[in-house]
């Protein structure tokens, strides 16, 4: 059976389509009309520019502009980083930010021309009520009060309304008054990083005027880093960082919950007391009387070394003579009787009367007077030593003759240089100044110091020169070697004034002359004697410590008696007395700078002067390529330092601990003067792999041959310090 299959070709499929499309008139028509547009979308929100604030390393804060109406602030400010990058993302919901806006403005007392900072916004501290401290608006309190503009930029509008708000004080917002608006903000992140900062903004509300208006500009943050450094004035947790916001909170009408004043100018002059500050108890005896305040963490006494001005209190330390303060001279002309009870404490108290209620010191008393202290060193200033006829014989006896005049070339007499205990008229004899004076054990400083007072070894002429003659032991070769001769003696002058006095005068106040010491060698008169390298920043220690040190002030030259090598002393107690059983420290002038009272260095003290900040006390000089730090390792060789053999601290049984005397080499003192009583033995083993050395022989620590420098460089020095150059 046969089956057919019908099959469809393609072009039989093609021949129908074209059938198909015959079929009509050939045209399928126009377009039609096009839709209308929709209606056009809700636009987004605008992308952030520049930085989430949480990722930020720091932060700087920067207001702009305040304006007023109605009793309402609002502050225009910006969040950057030190790239000024802006800093986005700051809100009232994240725990972590803790930004907050103080207010404060400046009022001149009725009947005088004393002006004060006065907080606004004022909350008690006590049950009472009746104490007070400033308050604050909190971003995390109104969160719709601040506007993030998303690109650094903020606005924030204060919620408390000025004119009906009533502040707890009864201070009464005036807005013809100079107002300050403060920022400040302290972020502290579970993970350790922190960001903190404070701003200001000074204005008057009625006006709008920001430029001319009244002021109160006595001291800058700057004078305050002379002593101080930026990390030792981070107060209340590092939250307060500027001068401006310290003034605005520690106002004229803030106490703690005692009604101890904190008003700034009284805290900061009853703080520098510190140990010194005395008052009458109420039987009428003079009685310590440090300053002390109820702070969160109970009562603090400021009963430690402060104020480091020697001999006396100088105000001119932080009262400088700065044309960019405009009220520079407001301390002279009328001081607030607040600041002046800060160091005089209930006296003042004694002399308040109807006429003078308010305490306004300057009504009698000229604060000028406070000056006057320094006139006999302003005067001794400009006396000088001269010396010449120098000459050592073959027996080691040096002579020369000398001569102390002032300004106007007449000799001061022998009845007019002052000697009394252990303050003596000395002429300091030293060479190798290049090469950090000479060995203790060769000549120590006691043989080298000469009493011009002392008639064996000096003889005053009629014409009051003196001509001096004494045994040394130098050595053979001192005719080619550099020889210094340092006048450190003081003349006296009736105290409060330039004029020179008899020292046995009841009104005889004894001053430093200020020479530079005699450089020359002995067997060529024109060579240039080379100076010892630089290492200290002496303008730093006299900005602190005014017109005098510990003890013979003339210049800072105190390695010229505390050598490298000088022998150990003994450490004392907190009454000034030798520990019992005998411990013992360096006196090296290394050794006793890094460890001086007040010289903290970070596990103890005041944490006013931060010693790990190599560059409060060292110099930076320009050297060869670049700057010469005077911190820089490697530049000593050929030096033994004394340091104690043992660990200090460790053990009070000399049994355990025994005294010795030990050296070591540059570098390596250096770390142990600040280090030693935290050293492992990995760590002295580290030294000693490096070429250090530390044990019993002098010789060993003087031939030793350190790489110290070779890693650590004064960079990395203060990198591992928390610190940068």
């Amino acid at each position: 059976m046969m089956i057919t299959t019908k099959t469809t070709t393609l072009a039989a499929l093609i021949a129908s389509a074209m059938m198909l499309s015959a079929c009509g008139d050939g045209n399928d028509g126009k377009d039609g009309i096009d839709g209308e547009n929709g209606q056009p979308g809700t636009p987004g929100t605008p992308g952030a520019v520049g930085l989430h604030i949480d990722m930020a390393e720091e932060a700087i804060a920067n207001i702009n502009k305040a304006s007023y109406a109605d009793g309402i602030i609002s502050v225009d400010f910006e969040l950057e980083n030190r790239q000024g990058v802006g800093l986005f993302g700051l809100t009232g919901e994240n725990p972590f930010h803790d930004f907050r806006f103080s207010l404060a403005q400046l009022q001149t007392h009725e009947g005088s021309d004393l002006k004060q900072w006065i907080s606004l916004l004022n909350d008690t501290t006590n049950d009472d009520g009746t104490t007070f401290e400033q308050g604050f608006e909190k971003i995390k309190d109104c969160i719709e009060c601040l506007v993030d503009h998303n690109d650094g930029s903020y606005t924030y509008t204060f919620n408390t309304n000025l004119l009906t708000a009533e502040d707890a004080a009864g201070i009464e917002f005036n807005p013809d008054l100079t107002q300050r608006i403060a920022i400040e903000m302290q972020f502290e992140y579970d993970s350790g990083h922190e960001l903190a900062e404070n701003a200001h903004f000074d204005w008057i509300p009625s006006t709008n005027g920001s430029e001319g208006i009244e002021s109160r500009e006595l001291v800058t943050m700057q004078t305050c880093y002379t002593c101080h450094q930026a990390d030792s004035l981070k107060a209340h947790g590092g939250r307060r960082l500027d001068l401006e916001n310290c003034q605005a909170c520690h106002n004229g009408i803030v106490t703690d919950p005692n009604a101890i004043s904190v008003e700034f100018g009284h805290m900061v002059h009853a703080i520098h007391m510190g140990p010194h500050r005395e008052g009458k108890d109420a039987d009428g005896n003079v009685v310590p009387m440090p300053y002390t305040i109820a702070g969160y963490g109970g009562d603090h006494a400021f009963d430690y070394p402060a104020f480091p001005t020697k001999p006396f209190m100088d105000c001119a330390a932080c009262h400088v003579e700065d044309d960019n303060l405009a009220d520079k001279d407001l301390w002279l002309a009328n001081a607030n009787a607040n600041a002046c009870t800060g160091c005089h404490t209930d006296s003042p108290a004694q002399h308040q009367s109807d006429k003078n209620p308010a305490l306004s010191c300057t009504d009698c008393h000229s604060a000028a007077v406070h000056g006057d202290h320094a006139k006999p060193y302003q005067a001794a200033k400009d006396y000088d030593v001269t010396i010449n006829k120098v000459a050592i014989s073959a027996a080691n006896e040096i002579s020369f003759d000398m001569a102390i005049t002032d300004p106007a070339g007449n000799l001061v007499s022998q009845q007019e240089v002052y000697k009394l205990g252990y303050s003596k008229p000395y002429m300091v004899v030293s060479w190798d100044v290049e090469k950090d004076y000479p060995d203790y054990d060769q000549s120590p400083y006691s043989q080298r110091r000469i009493d011009i007072k002392d008639p064996t070894k000096a003889t005053w002429n009629a014409d009051n020169s003196v001509s001096v003659k004494v045994a040394m032991n130098f050595p053979a070769d001192i005719a080619s070697r550099s020889l210094e001769i340092l006048p450190v003696l003081k003349v006296c002058f009736a105290e409060g004034s330039g004029t020179r006095v008899s020292c046995d005068a009841d009104n005889a106040y004894p001053a430093y002359v200020q020479t530079d010491a005699l450089r020359t060698v002995l067997d060529d008169s024109e060579a240039v004697v080379a100076d010892r390298r630089a290492i200290i920043d002496s303008q730093s220690c006299y900005g602190c410590h005014s017109f005098e040190f510990y003890h013979d002030s003339n210049g800072v030259n105190c390695i010229a008696c505390h050598t490298n090598d000088k022998k150990l002393g003994a450490v004392e107690d907190a009454n000034g007395d030798a520990v019992a059983w005998g411990e013992m420290k360096s006196t090296s002038f290394m050794y006793k700078a890094h460890k001086a009272k007040g010289h903290d260095n970070g596990h103890g003290g005041s944490g006013t002067l931060l010693k790990t900040d190599c560059m409060t006390c060292h110099s930076a000089e320009q050297g060869w390529g670049g700057l010469s730090y005077g911190f820089e390792l490697g530049r000593n060789p050929g030096q033994a330092h004394t340091v104690p053999s043992f660990i200090p601290g460790k053990s009070n049984d000399p049994a355990v601990n025994p005294v010795a005397t030990w050296y070591a080499s540059s570098d390596a003192a250096a770390c142990m003067s600040c280090h030693q009583k935290y050293l492992s033995e990995a760590a002295v083993a580290h030294m000693e792999g490096n070429g250090a050395y530390i044990g019993a022989d002098k010789a060993s620590a003087k031939a030793a041959r350190e790489a110290c420098a070779t890693c650590h460089t004064p960079e990395k020095l203060m990198h591992a310090h928390g610190h940068q150059l």
